[in-house]
């Protein structure tokens, strides 16, 4: 039996509803956004090696940040692109191999739930989005490409919530099976944001990780999964060290190194 069908048995013994399990999205809240997409899943990830390269993205925002407090788009030829990746920019090959991988990010899109009504202040439509809007991409790599990115991306950007994580560790935890783990990192990184410390009430914490059915049973049934499943997975976690106070706040704090 898998683990997942000894916790069903599990539940069942115990007179327990079943745990639906919901479709992976991006938890972003107000106007977050964090990479790579696929790490918030909370369940196991079948990807060994990353499909699409981020680092073009990256280059593009860097250079292009200025143009993008201002307007939706920024230019920037490939042959710099390549040349800050210290990729061969004579190279025909990587030239299709950015298109390649710049395609696969132009289709990649995001749903959410989490944005706020800007009226009503209620997380009532689910929004679905892309990161880029348009790309006109030149044939000549060293003539300038122009990249139109989405409104809701760019609002991120300009309110600074737009945070990359680490993901060769998110694939780390995934070949070690740390599934659990792989999703509180993306969790707590983004909630730590710039802050020194991030504190959160058990019940409201399990509520917010899709455990909050726990709290609907015995104070010592929830510790004991606590100890068994979060507390380990939290243990596991590099980078973020968690302490529990005298009012049973989840206290946490990055330790990631500074520049």
């Amino acid at each position: 039996m898998t683990s997942q069908e000894v916790n069903a048995a599990i539940r069942e013994s115990l007179g327990l509803p079943q745990v639906v399990e919901s479709k992976p999205t991006v938890p972003i809240e107000g106007h977050v956004c964090d990479f790579p997409l696929w790490s918030f899943s909370k369940q196991r990830s079948s990807e060994t090696r990353l499909h699409i390269n981020y680092e073009y993205l990256d280059v593009i925002l860097f250079y292009g940040q200025r143009d993008l407090f201002l307007q939706d788009h920024t230019s920037l030829s490939v042959y710099r692109i390549l040349q800050t990746l210290g990729m061969d920019p004579t190279n025909g090959m990587n030239y299709e191999y950015f298109r390649r991988d710049m395609r696969r990010a132009f289709y990649m899109g995001i749903e959410t739930d989490r944005f706020r009504h800007p009226s009503t202040r209620q997380r009532s439509h689910v929004a679905y989005l892309r990161v880029l809007r348009q790309m006109f991409v030149a044939k000549n790599r060293r003539e300038v490409s122009t990249f139109y990115f989405d409104d809701l991306f760019i609002a991120s950007l300009r309110a600074g919530y737009l945070k990359r994580l680490d993901w060769e560790y998110c694939l780390e935890l995934d070949r070690q099976g740390e599934a659990l783990a792989r999703f509180l990192y993306g969790h707590l990184t983004k909630r730590i944001g710039e802050k020194s410390l991030y504190m959160r009430k058990i019940p409201g914490f399990l509520s917010d990780i899709g455990l909050g059915y726990l709290t609907k049973g015995e104070p010592k049934r929830v510790n004991e999964t606590l100890k068994r499943t979060v507390y380990p997975a939290l243990d596991h976690l590099r980078w973020i060290t968690y302490r529990l106070d005298d009012h049973d706040n989840l206290v946490f704090a990055s330790t990631y190194p500074q520049d």
